[in-house]
């Protein structure tokens, strides 16, 4: 930026400043001081010609004439339009002649302060290398006129017209200055913007909370068809809202860990997303206060499934039809089946009113258990039928368990919603529940892969009816 005309040395950047400053400020205060000028000097005109009096009129066309020339030259070539403002500025000098001898000193007063105003606004608009000759001008050509009409000189009016150019022109330089750096910071901001994705290559998105909507807003993104669980079916921001609502970390979702500010930046943390596990890396973006999120790695579950050799499962089979089904033996049956169904992922067709009667008749001795299942009587949910399974039989263990204590299950609430299914359960004392389930081995590799959010206290257990992979589609 040249030190004394404020303007840019870049002529690129320069070209744009213009441009931006000629669409947004100079155009509309053209077309306003425009109407303006245009209706007051026809309306004026208009008086004179009623009495008679061509003498003073003059001024009044002229003007007129020197605001439809600029409109045409404005219209032709943009690139004029401060530099015609700044002429039309001038010449409203000569309306300091256009007032006849009957004008009132009061009147004369406020035509002077409104017209002074107007080119204040006109100053302020402009660039510093035009306003500030202009402003020079103005109080030159004045001081210059008030002594020759009044043949003398005022040693008071003189030394406040000086001053006064002074602290205007100050205030000027200032204004401008800061404008222009603020359009190039805005300049740089967006530069960098539009290369992020050539600096970061790999999926990234520039994020911002936003205070008023209450929501993640997305400001720019790059290869976003690489997040996990992109989807053509969404927009873009959808998606990555949806991405970060999906992550988890520390027990809660980003989205809940970015507004709450429990999240590190500048260094490479894991989040859980389903059955992956997802590398991110968060840094800070003090331009705008926003937030640039990079996926840096997906890793897939390790594991693979294994499958049981049929000859194994038949003789196993076999084993538990010469078994006696007593509960202690069917309780048997499961442990060993959970056991070697772990790591199986085949998705299926559950009747969860079947399992839970069925499951409930091996673990429980109560029969005062109320089933409530809403009005929906043949619910089933479609999701990994041997994790289910594996699930609700430690259920009911620690459900047993708690039984041998004396603090009975008194009631199973199923209600079948559209994205998740939900079994609430109500016990005598909910408290000792909890803890026994989060130590149970088989539900903590389980609990992942089904439910929707976390259990709490409340013992509500949401399984989730959106699921990444259909591995099969069987049903049982």
């Amino acid at each position: 930026m040249n030190k004394y005309t404020l303007k840019f040395k870049a002529k690129e950047i320069e070209e744009k400043y213009q441009a931006q400053s000629q669409s947004k400020n100079l155009k509309p205060l053209f077309y306003a001081l425009l109407i303006m000028a245009m209706s007051l000097n026809i309306f004026q005109l208009a008086i004179n010609a009623q009495r008679d009096n061509l003498a003073i009129p003059y001024i009044n066309m002229g003007f007129i004439i020197i605001c439809l020339v600029g409109l045409y030259v404005m219209y032709k070539i943009e690139g004029l339009t401060a530099k015609i403002i700044t002429i039309t500025n001038a010449y409203s000098l000569s309306l300091q002649y256009n007032f006849s001898a009957n004008t009132q000193a009061q009147e004369y007063y406020l035509y002077g302060c409104n017209f002074s105003l107007i080119q204040a606004v006109i100053y302020f608009s402009t660039d510093f290398h035009l306003s500030c000759p202009s402003l020079l001008l103005h109080i030159i050509f004045r001081q210059t006129s008030t002594i020759l009409l009044t043949n003398k000189i005022d040693i008071q009016s003189l030394s406040l017209s000086m001053a006064t150019a002074i602290l205007i022109t100050c205030v000027l330089y200032m204004c401008n200055k800061a404008y222009r750096i603020q359009f190039l910071m805005n300049y740089q901001q967006d530069t960098i913007n539009n290369q992020l994705h050539k600096l970061i290559n790999k999926p990234f998105s520039k994020i911002w909370f936003n205070e008023k909507k209450l929501q993640i807003d997305v400001q720019t993104t790059a290869f976003y068809e690489q997040f996990e669980q992109y989807t053509s079916d969404l927009c873009t921001g959808c998606n990555i809202r949806s991405f970060i609502r999906s992550c988890e970390v520390n027990n809660m979702t980003l989205e809940q860990a970015l507004i709450s500010g429990q999240v590190k930046f500048y260094e490479t943390f894991e989040v859980k997303l389903q059955r992956k596990k997802i590398k991110i890396r968060l840094c800070q973006y003090n331009i705008d206060n926003s937030i640039i999120l990079i996926q840096e790695s997906v890793q897939k579950d390790p594991i693979q499934y294994k499958k049981v050799s049929k000859s194994f499962q038949q003789s196993l089979f076999k084993q538990f039809n010469a078994i006696r089904m007593t509960p202690q033996n069917q309780q048997f049956k499961f442990g060993t089946l959970s056991l070697l169904m772990l790591r199986q992922f085949q998705i299926k067709t559950i009747n969860i009113r079947k399992l839970i009667r069925h499951l409930m008749s091996i673990y429980l001795t109560s029969k005062k258990v109320r089933l409530n299942f809403n009005g929906d009587y043949t619910i089933k949910i479609r999701t990994y039928g041997h994790l289910i399974k594996i699930f609700l039989i430690q259920v009911f263990c620690i459900l047993q368990d708690l039984e041998y204590q004396q603090n009975y299950l008194e009631e199973i609430n199923i209600l079948n919603l559209e994205t998740y299914m939900q079994i609430k359960l109500t016990i005598m004392d909910q408290y000792p529940f909890y803890p026994l389930y989060l130590r149970n081995y088989f539900i903590e590799q389980t609990a992942p892969y089904l439910l929707l959010n976390p259990l709490t206290y409340n013992l509500e257990f949401q399984f989730s009816k959106i699921l990444p992979f259909n591995d099969f589609n069987v049903e049982c």
